[in-house]
């Protein structure tokens, strides 16, 4: 709060005593008047803006750079006197990969009249730097005729902010021993998050795997705008996508691509549901044992950044078929590329 206010302090110089020749007791009283200015930084005689405790707060990305004002001064000398301002920063806590330059600081004195402003710029520049909050020092050199002083400023906060991240999250559904040929499913939820101090407009992408149908109506965003449509040839889908394996009647993988504003600060989410189909041979996925990803790593477009894949075990063994009871007699710890049982409940080799 900008305010003034003056603290009126009265000494009273009370029961002066003086002693006369009688003996007698001779009292005297009397009284000053002293006024103490209260003020806040821009209100000084050489005043400057400081808001939140930092004299201003830059925000940058990794790899960018930008322009900032660093540092309002003004003359408020009661001498109606011009005064010459330098800056003198200190980056003694930046990263090594930080270069920031404030006006000033090479000693160049910049003239401010009797109750006149001038606001110093400064410009950084980031590379490859951690995410995170550095504070910059500002001593203020002034000048002027028939004085001069040092004043320590508030300090300049250098926010430098993360890219946005994505992560693939399993909400429902088995990750491993999990049967041949009965039906399964899962949700997964994409996570966005934004870290910088400006919105982002983002395109997510993603592939289900043509073991896979989606469910439309078991799928939801918290924000944007969102379809999937058959990798063969980019028709939406209605009431679910789905793929297989083989043959001229096989479906192929599915595409999704969320368009989605995520606010500065905060985070978004599409939760998908999914679930194995049966294949153009008329069989449940899945027909062969080993790993199986759920999804492709979810990729957010502007920045080429990949989320996690979700990754589900399939048994080698099949009991329904009596293919054999223990995984390892099957010999067939693979990819589910390798062919594991020959079609008639036995286990081959």
């Amino acid at each position: 709060m900008k305010a003034l206010f003056s603290i009126i302090i009265t000494f009273a110089l009370a029961s002066l005593i003086l002693v006369g020749s009688s003996g007698t007791f001779v009292n005297f009283e009397a009284s000053r008047e002293v006024k103490v200015a209260v003020v806040p930084h821009d209100k000084e005689y050489l005043g400057f803006d400081c808001e939140g405790g930092y004299a201003a707060v830059v925000e940058v990305s990794p790899y960018s750079e930008t322009d900032f004002d660093a540092l309002t001064v003004r003359n408020y000398l009661n001498e109606m006197k011009d005064v010459w301002i330098s800056l003198d920063p200190d980056y003694s806590d930046l990263p090594g990969n930080v270069d920031m330059f404030i006006e000033t600081e090479d000693g160049a004195e910049r003239m401010i009249a009797p109750e006149d402003e001038y606001t110093f710029a400064g410009h950084v520049n980031v590379s490859d730097v951690a995410p995170g909050e550095y504070v910059i020092p500002i001593t203020m050199r002034a000048r002027w005729n028939g004085g001069d002083a040092v004043v320590e400023t508030c300090p300049i906060k250098l926010v430098v902010t993360g890219d946005p991240t994505i992560e693939k999250i399993l909400l429902y559904g088995n990750t491993s021993g999990i049967p041949l040929k009965t039906y399964q499913e899962w949700i997964f939820q994409i996570l966005v998050t934004n870290p910088t101090g400006d919105d982002l407009t983002l395109t997510i992408t993603d592939t289900i795997p043509a073991e896979f149908n989606v469910s439309l109506s078991g799928t939801s965003a918290s924000a944007g705008t969102y379809r999937f449509w058959a990798a063969n040839d980019g028709n939406q889908c209605g009431g679910h996508c789905g793929g297989g394996h083989g043959g001229h009647n096989a479906r192929p993988a599915t595409k999704m691509e969320w368009n989605v504003t995520v606010p500065a600060g905060g985070s978004v989410h599409i939760n998908i549901t999914i679930f194995t189909r049966v294949n153009p041979g008329g069989q449940q996925e899945f027909t062969s044992c080993g790993e199986y990803s759920l999804n492709e790593g979810a990729t957010i477009v502007q920045y080429g950044i990949t989320s996690n894949a979700l990754v589900v075990t399939v048994d080698c063994c099949d009991d329904h078929d009596g293919c054999c009871q223990e995984q390892d007699e099957c010999g067939c710890n693979h990819d589910h590329s390798s062919n594991h049982e020959n079609g008639t409940g036995e286990c081959e080799g």
